[in-house]
């Protein structure tokens, strides 16, 4: 989402990019031991181009329910509608007004989740212009509100951002409304056994910087990286939260100026001069920037890659965590170039020279905005068209097919600021949340089998790592909440654990009846890791619920980590 700001200082034209003012870490350093936040060292580029704007949306879902076919269950798509909404091959499990997400009826924006590693329960993060909703969609039909956490001072303006990492979540905002926001962090673990609705308080806080766009945290170094905000000319200014409640400023890139989003990994794709590096995809308003940020007091601008008809390079996510691939949107080329939905495919099999492969133009003139990617597929939410979900197992080739989608603004596909902002894609249960703007929150469920895909219909993980103590008899455990109905039959479980002897764990699988079903015992001796697929009869036992896996060491001296678990129905 492009930012209230006023057009850069010292630029040119708008789309020509003059000189960049580098900030030394010095320079950084000294600004933030100067008390409150300081003004901007440079704004965005572009003048913002977001203003809600509802008008236009024709028909209402509730108005176009009167056509849904005879006999369809409430929620299914059937017939090109689900309750009203048009949708091919995704269901809809419940809706939440923004008025039942605590705090009053202000707009939402950012979206995000958690999956409670000790009981399972699935979290919607859901940012709001004045605070954070936490809504738990175990039940998907039937969401509860855990809680309303207010802005930081009281703040209030458009944007706001979420990231989760070890169980708390991170928060930035944005716009003049949060001027003295920094960074918010708060303990999920707070919410269990809460009673429900209440006002929630921070847990932490960082002011070291005040307004910031967005956040991304690369969860395998424990580094958030803040972007958008007053510091660093507003590039990447790194913070290091490994330990979560006590978040401290690690390091600054400014040298491309202002960066409106971005994802950080640790580099595993072709470029071998980069493996293992902890590389940034920057999202630089008119360029795809690359970034090494493994020494956090000298990052290195690796490339900055322009392409044509840019108008605000916005966002972008790597494909499936291959590296090799990344898909991109550009959130005003659709209003400005008067095209349709377009998505932008780059190459980085060399990360000092990418290169665009291919383009995706959808079926409707709708702006495109947050995408997310999981198991082979694109998750684009576009504003009116609401979410996309694409196939994108040519995207190597340059090619993305639409396969699914689920609409929120029933009467108009127009290229104007109204419907979704973002979606969260990973809970276990294979339920997407949506953050609709004016609207409120979606719960829906792509139907895989329908789409023909793998997708996660019948899958279900826990991706939150666990620490398995030393010679402990209670172990680790790791809960996934399952949705599907029926027999359990015949199931698949693959964990992924590290430990430097396999040979003193013991790994169950405990199910919602409590049956507890052994999957590895003592076996293996100093071989190190277990990351196997098991499978399991469960037989006439039932699917839905809270399965279990514990993992026992029973041994002293030597530890490890539960990094995550799936299990898969017939």
């Amino acid at each position: 989402m492009t930012r209230s700001t006023l057009a850069r200082a010292g630029l040119g034209r708008p789309g020509v990019r003059g000189p960049r003012a580098v900030l030394g870490m010095a320079a950084v350093l000294a600004m933030l031991g100067a008390g409150a936040p300081a003004a901007h060292a440079h704004s965005a580029m572009f003048p913002d181009g977001f203003r809600f704007d509802d008008s236009n949306e024709g028909p209402s879902a509730a108005q176009l329910r009167q056509q849904r076919p005879a006999n369809a269950p409430a929620g299914v798509c059937a017939g090109g509608q689900a309750d009203g909404y048009p949708c091919s091959k995704v269901d809809l499990r419940a809706f939440v007004p923004k008025a039942s997400l605590g705090g009053g009826t202000q707009n939402l924006n950012d979206i995000w989740g958690w999956t409670d590693p000790l009981t399972g329960a699935e979290i919607a993060i859901v940012g709001r212009t004045h605070g954070t909703a936490f809504v738990d969609i175990s039940v998907p039909t039937a969401p509860v509100l855990l809680g309303f956490l207010p802005s930081h001072n009281g703040g209030s303006d458009a944007w706001r951002d979420i990231k989760v990492y070890a169980d708390h979540a991170f928060i930035v905002a944005d716009g003049g409304g949060n001027a003295s926001h920094g960074l918010q962090v708060f303990d999920l673990r707070t919410l269990r056994g809460l009673p429900p609705g209440g006002t929630l308080s921070e847990t932490a806080h960082l002011g070291t910087f005040g307004p910031a766009h967005n956040i991304a945290i690369n969860e395998d170094t424990g580094y958030a990286y803040v972007v958008g905000s007053n510091r660093c000319s507003g590039g990447l200014y790194m913070v290091d939260v490994s330990s979560p409640q006590a978040p401290a400023f690690a390091g600054c890139f400014s040298a491309d100026g202002y960066t409106h989003d971005t994802q950080c990994v640790v580099y595993a794709g072709p470029d071998a001069a980069y493996a293992g590096r902890e590389i940034c995809v920057a999202y630089n308003e008119d360029t795809v920037t690359v970034v090494d940020v493994t020494n956090k007091a000298n990052p290195q601008m690796l490339s900055r890659t322009p392409y044509a008809g840019v108008r605000y390079t916005h966002q972008g996510w790597f494909l499936d965590g291959s590296h090799d691939t990344i898909i991109v949107n550009d959130e005003l080329d659709e209003s400005s170039n008067g095209h349709n939905t377009r998505s932008y495919l780059f190459d980085l099999s060399d990360l000092d020279r990418p290169v665009e492969i291919g383009r995706y133009t959808g079926p409707t003139p709708a702006i495109d905005h947050n995408l997310y990617t999981r198991d082979g597929y694109v998750f684009e939410t576009n504003y009116r068209a609401g979410l996309r979900i694409l196939d994108a197992s040519a995207a190597r080739s340059g090619t993305l097919t639409e396969v699914a989608y689920f609409d929120t603004i029933p009467g108009s596909d127009a290229p104007q600021f109204s419907g979704t902002w973002s979606s969260y894609v990973w809970f276990g249960s294979g339920n997407v949340v949506l953050s609709d703007i004016g609207g409120g929150l979606f719960v829906v469920a792509p139907d895989w089998d329908a789409i023909g895909g793998g997708g996660g219909g019948s899958s279900f993980e826990n991706t939150t790592p666990v620490a398995i103590p030393d010679r402990n008899l209670a172990g680790a455990t790791s809960a996934i909440a399952v949705t599907r109905s029926g027999q359990a039959g015949t199931v698949e479980v693959t964990v992924d654990i590290t430990h430097p002897a396999i040979g003193q764990l013991i790994v169950d699988l405990i199910s919602p009846a409590g049956t507890v079903r052994n999957l590895h015992n003592r076996t293996g001796g100093s071989t190190d890791n277990l990351q196997q697929t098991y499978t399991v009869d469960a037989g006439t036992e039932a699917a839905e619920g809270t399965w279990q896996l514990r993992v026992r060491d029973i041994r002293r001296r030597q530890t490890g980590t539960l990094h995550g678990w799936r299990i898969r129905f017939p």
